[in-house]
């Protein structure tokens, strides 16, 4: 991969970064405007993670195929092993690829996430920490799902 398309990847997740920071952080507020804590049981935990790993990875699906057609870069590299094949081919179907990628995110992040207040035995957690967490975590998984959708649309199995 050239500079060119490195440049065009990077800008291409640091905006949509910050877009994700700013709507995940206004719909926290919007759920939770009333409260005075969160909470942040297992249950919580896996309900907000599937529903905002959803929506991002489905949302950033929508926009970065529209992108990659509207810079003729789709299908451009050739896929580099079995897994970038299979996902570049689900990446035609963006619906069902933020789906897909949705569900798997939001289970690899549920571990962690789920541990790390379990272990430390907070049920709960102030609205203004609970933003903060939320903006950050969606500034991240916002910006890699879409370095890796705008990848796998420009593998050649993306073109329609």
């Amino acid at each position: 991969m050239g500079k060119e398309l490195a440049g065009y990847i990077k800008t291409e997740a640091i905006v949509s970064a910050a877009f994700n920071f700013f709507i995940n952080g206004m719909a926290a507020g919007l759920i939770h405007h009333r409260a005075d804590t969160v909470a942040v049981d297992p249950i919580s935990i896996a309900i907000d993670l599937v529903s905002t790993c959803i929506m991002t990875f489905t949302l950033n699906a929508l926009f970065t195929r529209v992108s990659v057609k509207r810079t003729k870069t789709i299908g451009i590299l050739e896929p580099s092993n079995r897994i970038i094949r299979f996902l570049s081919r689900m990446f035609r179907h963006p619906v069902l690829f933020g789906l897909v990628t949705g569900i798997i995110a939001s289970v690899i992040l549920y571990i962690p996430a789920a541990l790390i207040f379990i272990l430390s035995g907070i049920m709960s957690i102030p609205f203004g920490v609970y933003v903060i967490i939320k903006c950050l975590f969606a500034l991240i998984i916002g910006g890699g799902a879409t370095a890796l959708e705008l990848y796998l649309g420009m593998n050649s199995n993306a073109k329609v």
